[in-house]
């Protein structure tokens, strides 16, 4: 006879097996967290943006997941581009891997496409450090880049 926790547990793992393989962000989220004086900071409402975002997907965006951390200072940039490297899972492939010594600033962006759309995953650093994984359109970014290629250049210079 099957019990509840067992019933429970077959309806867990049947939603695991039928969840799509997205680029592990929990483990890069974790991998940064983990640095000592690193500090992942909780942004509120961000599970109903979720929410809203996959339930109405405005202009091909699809899902997305966003984290942002503090202390991150002391961070090497180059180590950091290798726990996302490591951790992003399967099927991507380095889009743009820029930093500046100088200002301390840099950006790592990994593709990978699926089907008609692609992921992205950002991992950035200006003022804060920020990780960003986004499932779009691909025919969508391309029209935005073609019909506002200034914009998309004034967006990246940020």
């Amino acid at each position: 006879m099957i019990t509840i926790t067992k019933r429970l547990l077959l309806v867990l793992l049947l939603v695991a097996a039928a969840v799509p393989a997205q680029a592990d962000f929990n483990a890069i989220a974790r991998a940064i967290d983990g640095h000592r004086g690193v500090k992942r900071v909780w942004i509120p409402f961000l599970g109903v943006a979720r929410f809203m975002v996959r339930a109405v997907e405005p202009k091909g965006v699809y899902d997305f997941q966003l984290a942002t951390f503090e202390g991150t200072e002391d961070l090497d940039a180059q180590q950091l581009k290798e726990i996302l490297r490591s951790k992003i899972g399967p099927g991507f492939t380095p889009l743009v891997q820029v930093w500046s010594n100088r200002r301390d600033e840099w950006c790592f962006i990994y593709a990978k496409p699926k089907g008609e759309r692609i992921e992205l995953v950002i991992l950035a650093r200006d003022d804060e450090t920020v990780l960003v994984r986004v499932d779009v359109d691909a025919d969508q970014v391309a029209r935005e880049i073609h019909e506002r290629p200034r914009q998309m250049t004034r967006m990246a210079r940020r």
